[in-house]
């Protein structure tokens, strides 16, 4: 499996969530879960491949708060995120957190 890129999830973002057909979106989020095995977020991408395979999760979260809580965390993450990809996960967080923002 092609490793995720953080580039094209940007840009898939930018254009809408419902731009995004289901199954693209999971093949991304396996993706991006195999390359952050051990972080938290890891575990709320199940959550959201979860939400968008079964329409539910385990701990009764919406699509919407799934979102916010990987898109906070990803935010947070740019802190700490070597300085030349920084700006860009920050930019990931801020879509994903607009994106939770918009299925309210």
């Amino acid at each position: 499996m092609a490793q995720a890129d953080i580039d094209s999830t940007i840009a898939a973002l930018q254009q809408g969530l419902t731009a995004i057909p289901a199954d693209q979106a999971v093949t991304v989020i396996d993706s991006w879960q195999q390359q952050l095995q051990g972080n938290p977020i890891a575990e709320k991408l199940g959550d959201l491949k979860a939400a968008l395979t079964s329409g539910t999760t385990s701990n009764g979260m919406s699509l919407a708060e799934i979102l916010a809580d990987i898109g906070q965390g990803t935010t947070e993450a740019a802190e700490s995120a070597d300085p030349s990809a920084a700006a860009k996960v920050k930019q990931l967080g801020q879509l994903l957190s607009q994106s939770a923002s918009s299925l309210k």
